[in-house]
Protein backbone atom coordinates (compact mmCIF):
# COMPACT_ATOMS: atom_id res chain seq x y z
CA UNK A 1 0.00 0.00 0.00
CA UNK A 2 1.68 3.33 -0.77
CA UNK A 3 2.86 5.59 2.12
CA UNK A 4 0.87 8.20 1.28
CA UNK A 5 -2.70 8.51 0.35
CA UNK A 6 -4.86 11.10 -1.00
CA UNK A 7 -8.98 11.19 -0.69
CA UNK A 8 -11.71 11.36 -3.11
CA UNK A 9 -12.89 14.90 -1.65
CA UNK A 10 -9.89 16.70 -2.29
CA UNK A 11 -8.92 15.89 -5.74
CA UNK A 12 -8.51 18.95 -8.13
CA UNK A 13 -6.96 19.72 -11.21
CA UNK A 14 -4.28 21.09 -9.46
CA UNK A 15 -1.38 18.11 -9.81
CA UNK A 16 -1.65 14.83 -11.68
CA UNK A 17 0.18 12.47 -8.91
CA UNK A 18 -3.13 11.52 -7.03
CA UNK A 19 -2.42 8.73 -4.88
CA UNK A 20 -5.80 6.85 -4.21
CA UNK A 21 -7.36 3.53 -2.17
CA UNK A 22 -10.44 2.58 -3.71
CA UNK A 23 -13.50 0.67 -4.29
CA UNK A 24 -14.54 0.14 -7.65
CA UNK A 25 -18.75 0.95 -7.00
CA UNK A 26 -19.61 0.72 -10.65
CA UNK A 27 -18.06 -0.58 -13.33
CA UNK A 28 -19.54 -0.41 -17.00
CA UNK A 29 -18.57 -0.06 -20.93
CA UNK A 30 -19.52 3.06 -22.93
CA UNK A 31 -20.48 1.94 -26.35
CA UNK A 32 -19.30 3.96 -29.31
CA UNK A 33 -22.06 6.13 -31.27
CA UNK A 34 -20.69 4.82 -34.31
CA UNK A 35 -20.89 1.07 -33.71
CA UNK A 36 -22.98 -0.18 -31.12
CA UNK A 37 -20.84 -3.18 -30.75
CA UNK A 38 -17.64 -1.70 -29.97
CA UNK A 39 -16.49 -0.27 -26.73
CA UNK A 40 -15.92 3.33 -26.35
CA UNK A 41 -14.84 3.59 -23.24
CA UNK A 42 -14.84 1.38 -19.82
CA UNK A 43 -16.80 4.01 -17.02
CA UNK A 44 -16.36 3.79 -13.01
CA UNK A 45 -17.58 5.43 -9.93
CA UNK A 46 -14.64 5.18 -7.17
CA UNK A 47 -15.42 5.01 -3.64
CA UNK A 48 -12.89 5.46 -0.71
CA UNK A 49 -13.11 4.69 3.05
CA UNK A 50 -14.96 7.86 4.07
CA UNK A 51 -17.66 7.31 1.25
CA UNK A 52 -17.31 9.68 -1.50
CA UNK A 53 -17.25 9.00 -4.80
CA UNK A 54 -15.94 10.45 -8.18
CA UNK A 55 -16.52 9.43 -11.61
CA UNK A 56 -13.34 7.80 -13.66
CA UNK A 57 -13.14 7.03 -17.61
CA UNK A 58 -11.31 4.95 -19.39
CA UNK A 59 -11.09 5.95 -23.01
CA UNK A 60 -10.14 3.79 -26.14
CA UNK A 61 -6.13 4.17 -25.74
CA UNK A 62 -6.07 2.70 -22.56
CA UNK A 63 -9.03 -0.14 -22.22
CA UNK A 64 -6.83 -3.14 -23.20
CA UNK A 65 -4.31 -2.31 -20.66
CA UNK A 66 -7.27 -1.71 -17.77
CA UNK A 67 -10.47 -3.87 -18.97
CA UNK A 68 -9.04 -7.15 -17.60
CA UNK A 69 -7.28 -5.41 -14.31
CA UNK A 70 -10.32 -3.86 -12.38
CA UNK A 71 -13.59 -5.10 -11.31
CA UNK A 72 -16.60 -4.15 -9.47
CA UNK A 73 -16.71 -4.64 -6.23
CA UNK A 74 -12.78 -5.03 -5.60
CA UNK A 75 -10.64 -2.60 -3.55
CA UNK A 76 -7.24 -1.42 -5.87
CA UNK A 77 -4.39 1.67 -4.96
CA UNK A 78 -4.65 4.00 -8.05
CA UNK A 79 -2.23 6.37 -8.91
CA UNK A 80 -2.15 9.53 -11.82
CA UNK A 81 -4.95 10.99 -12.99
CA UNK A 82 -5.85 13.65 -15.48
CA UNK A 83 -8.48 15.59 -13.28
CA UNK A 84 -11.27 17.57 -15.28
CA UNK A 85 -14.15 19.17 -14.81
CA UNK A 86 -17.47 16.66 -14.15
CA UNK A 87 -19.80 18.64 -16.79
CA UNK A 88 -20.57 16.10 -18.91
CA UNK A 89 -24.52 15.09 -19.93
CA UNK A 90 -24.39 12.07 -17.60
CA UNK A 91 -23.13 12.61 -14.47
CA UNK A 92 -23.01 9.38 -11.31
CA UNK A 93 -21.41 11.89 -8.86
CA UNK A 94 -22.13 15.08 -7.72
CA UNK A 95 -18.12 15.32 -6.92
CA UNK A 96 -17.00 18.40 -9.50
CA UNK A 97 -14.11 17.04 -10.77
CA UNK A 98 -14.21 13.38 -12.83
CA UNK A 99 -10.86 11.34 -13.32
CA UNK A 100 -9.44 10.28 -16.26
CA UNK A 101 -6.86 7.10 -16.71
CA UNK A 102 -4.10 7.70 -19.11
CA UNK A 103 -0.66 5.45 -19.96
CA UNK A 104 1.14 6.75 -16.63
CA UNK A 105 -2.00 5.53 -14.20
CA UNK A 106 -0.76 2.63 -12.54
CA UNK A 107 -3.82 0.18 -10.81
CA UNK A 108 -3.08 -2.61 -8.22
CA UNK A 109 -5.58 -4.89 -6.77
CA UNK A 110 -5.63 -4.80 -2.64
CA UNK A 111 -7.52 -7.25 0.03
CA UNK A 112 -10.93 -6.20 0.20
CA UNK A 113 -9.89 -6.09 3.40
CA UNK A 114 -8.71 -2.74 2.99
CA UNK A 115 -11.15 -0.92 4.56
CA UNK A 116 -14.85 -1.18 5.22
CA UNK A 117 -16.14 -1.18 1.22
CA UNK A 118 -19.73 -0.97 1.00
CA UNK A 119 -20.16 -0.55 -2.65
CA UNK A 120 -24.57 0.27 -1.98
CA UNK A 121 -26.33 3.84 -1.66
CA UNK A 122 -29.59 2.63 -0.36
CA UNK A 123 -32.27 5.64 -0.49
CA UNK A 124 -35.90 5.40 0.60
CA UNK A 125 -38.38 4.82 -2.24
CA UNK A 126 -39.96 8.65 -1.08
CA UNK A 127 -36.47 9.57 -2.49
CA UNK A 128 -36.56 7.69 -5.43
CA UNK A 129 -40.23 8.93 -6.13
CA UNK A 130 -39.39 12.75 -5.57
CA UNK A 131 -35.79 13.31 -7.20
CA UNK A 132 -35.27 10.02 -9.44
CA UNK A 133 -36.22 11.81 -12.77
CA UNK A 134 -34.84 15.29 -11.74
CA UNK A 135 -31.45 15.05 -10.28
CA UNK A 136 -28.68 13.92 -13.41
CA UNK A 137 -26.32 13.70 -10.22
CA UNK A 138 -28.18 10.84 -8.26
CA UNK A 139 -27.08 7.35 -8.54
CA UNK A 140 -27.99 5.10 -5.66
CA UNK A 141 -29.92 1.85 -5.35
CA UNK A 142 -33.19 0.47 -4.59
CA UNK A 143 -34.85 -2.85 -3.95
CA UNK A 144 -38.22 -3.79 -5.61
CA UNK A 145 -39.92 -7.30 -6.77
CA UNK A 146 -41.52 -7.60 -10.38
CA UNK A 147 -44.98 -8.27 -9.87
CA UNK A 148 -45.14 -8.35 -13.62
CA UNK A 149 -44.75 -7.29 -17.22
CA UNK A 150 -46.32 -5.18 -20.33
CA UNK A 151 -45.95 -6.27 -23.95
CA UNK A 152 -42.58 -4.77 -25.72
CA UNK A 153 -43.17 -1.56 -27.52
CA UNK A 154 -41.29 -0.15 -30.06
CA UNK A 155 -39.04 2.91 -29.57
CA UNK A 156 -37.07 5.06 -31.55
CA UNK A 157 -34.22 6.75 -29.45
CA UNK A 158 -32.88 9.94 -29.62
CA UNK A 159 -30.22 9.25 -32.15
CA UNK A 160 -33.16 7.82 -34.31
CA UNK A 161 -32.11 3.91 -33.12
CA UNK A 162 -34.75 1.77 -33.22
CA UNK A 163 -35.27 0.03 -29.75
CA UNK A 164 -37.77 -2.04 -27.46
CA UNK A 165 -39.51 -0.61 -24.26
CA UNK A 166 -40.79 -3.56 -21.47
CA UNK A 167 -42.88 -1.92 -18.67
CA UNK A 168 -42.54 -4.04 -15.67
CA UNK A 169 -44.60 -3.30 -12.68
CA UNK A 170 -42.68 -3.54 -9.80
CA UNK A 171 -43.76 -3.30 -5.59
CA UNK A 172 -41.78 -1.51 -2.83
CA UNK A 173 -40.10 -4.17 -0.60
CA UNK A 174 -40.42 -2.11 2.70
CA UNK A 175 -38.05 0.98 3.88
CA UNK A 176 -34.98 -1.10 5.90
CA UNK A 177 -32.69 0.88 3.40
CA UNK A 178 -31.91 4.67 3.70
CA UNK A 179 -28.99 5.15 3.92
Amino acid sequence: MPARKDFVGDINPTKLAWSLVVGVARLYEFPSQWNKNEVFSLELVLQDEKGDRIHATVCKPGLELFKNRIKEHCVYTMQNFIVKLNNGKVRTSPHKYKLNFYTKTVVAALPIETFAFNPFKFRSFHELDENGSTDGNLLFDYIGEVVGKEEARGRITRTGDETKLITLPWTRLGRLFIG
